[in-house]
């Protein structure tokens, strides 16, 4: 019920687009873009890969010492599981009306020695570096946003920062679920592409795993009396490719491959199989779940045998009425800006707003900088031109949501 009467708030509360933009909030988000480009440097410079403690360790300690002088109080939440790394929390009190969930993630795909690979560096618009926008542009957003607001823009600021995002947030959903209950809204800061963009779907995370059990033999001298594992994992990926629907559709790949005793002169007798399955929705899991166990039901080679798993790790997010009233007004701000901001149906990646999301709050997702690179072997950068407009966009809808819509909420 509170998720409607929020929705028809955000739907009835006029959007201005065509209103000329704050100017001295604007002029703070453009004044304050040299900064933050010094602070995407700073956290590049500590490497965080999912699981690497030290460099967990080394950013938590420099965002609570950024967020401290500020007036917020931190706390480290251990995740669930065996994840590296706390997830931290910052809370700030206003005087507001809106209580508003901030969420990023410090862990990165990248394992220590990449920034010496690839250092940080600025290049005309565009400043790189292995993280710099998934989502270490999404903490430098964070980070100056705050310098742009006053305690009357909201009642209650949190911030959750969490150290397994790139794992699934396995160790750290629960958690942010939790703390996105009873928020007004939830806005979450990973990095946008160009043109600009927000997204209203993001895709569930799930892992396919297929163990094939064969038959050792001599590889010489009678690998008929084998059973070739690796063998039939090719007659699999054959016979399971057309699977994956393509762009803005159901996404399955096999990924991985894996064998207990790679030898060469022996025919392999246990191959593992781990495939990436992405979904729109739990439904679209139980659907391709039922369709690949019939697709796998019967190996190919005779004494084959497998062993199918498929586990939902990440939850889907599909924007909601109260999301996509949230969206609209992002669109109008960047309207008053002069800009346009798209908005595509769903995206591939998955993200914590899918966790956010099971509170049965409104979600916006995409707010971080526009970037690209980020997992994939390209050179990961971020477009330094969009600064002042990506903060200027955060703290408007602060503003608008911590002010505006909280007061009618009657908080």
């Amino acid at each position: 019920m509170r998720a409607l009467v929020i929705a028809g708030l955000l739907a009835a509360t006029p959007l201005h687009a065509a209103d000329r933009p704050d100017a001295k909030l604007l002029a703070a988000a453009t004044a304050e873009a040299p900064a933050l480009t010094r602070t995407l440097e700073r956290l590049v410079n500590i490497e965080t890969g999912t699981g690497d403690a030290e460099g967990m360790a080394a950013m938590a300690s420099l965002l609570e010492a950024e967020l401290k002088p500020m007036g917020a109080t931190i706390e480290r939440i251990k995740p669930t599981g065996t994840v590296k790394g706390d997830i931290l929390v910052a809370r700030f009190t206003g005087s507001g009306r809106g209580k508003l969930l901030l969420l990023s993630h410090m862990d990165t795909v990248y394992q220590r020695g990449a920034v010496a690979r690839a250092p940080f560096r600025v290049e005309g618009d565009k400043a790189y570096g292995p993280g710099i926008a998934d989502d270490k542009s999404g903490i430098a957003v964070i980070l100056h946003t705050l310098k742009l607001l006053a305690p009357k823009d909201y009642a209650a600021l949190t911030i959750a920062i969490n150290t397994d995002e790139e794992q699934g947030s396995l160790g750290s959903g629960d958690t942010i679920t939790e703390l996105a209950r009873g928020q007004t809204a939830v806005l979450s800061f990973e990095p946008t592409m160009m043109p600009e963009r927000l997204v209203r779907g993001t895709s569930g995370t799930s892992t396919v795993t297929l163990k094939i059990a064969g038959r050792a033999a001599h590889a010489g001298a009678v690998p008929e009396l084998g059973v070739n594992a690796l063998t039939e994992a090719a007659a699999v990926i054959a016979r399971t490719v057309d699977l994956d629907q393509g762009p803005g559709k159901l996404r399955f790949n096999w990924t991985v491959i894996e064998q207990a005793r790679p030898v060469r002169n022996i025919i392999p007798d246990d191959v593992t199989l781990v495939g990436d399955l992405r979904v729109g929705s739990e439904a679209d899991f139980n659907a391709f779940s039922t369709l690949l166990k019939e697709r796998l039901a019967t190996p190919s080679l005779k004494g084959a045998k497998y062993d199918l798993t498929l586990r939902l790790n990440r939850p889907p997010f599909s924007a909601t009425p109260a999301s996509n009233a949230l969206i609209d007004r992002a669109v109008a701000i960047y309207a008053s800006l002069g800009q346009d901001l798209q908005v595509e149906p769903r995206t591939g990646g998955g993200t914590d707003a899918g966790y956010a999301a099971r509170a049965g709050v409104p979600v916006i997702e995409s707010l971080g900088l526009p970037g690209y690179g980020y997992h994939s072997s390209a050179a990961e950068y971020v477009h330094l031109e969009a600064v002042p407009r990506r903060l200027y966009l955060a703290a408007s809808l602060i503003r608008q949501l911590g002010r505006q819509l909280g007061r009618q909420l009657g908080r």
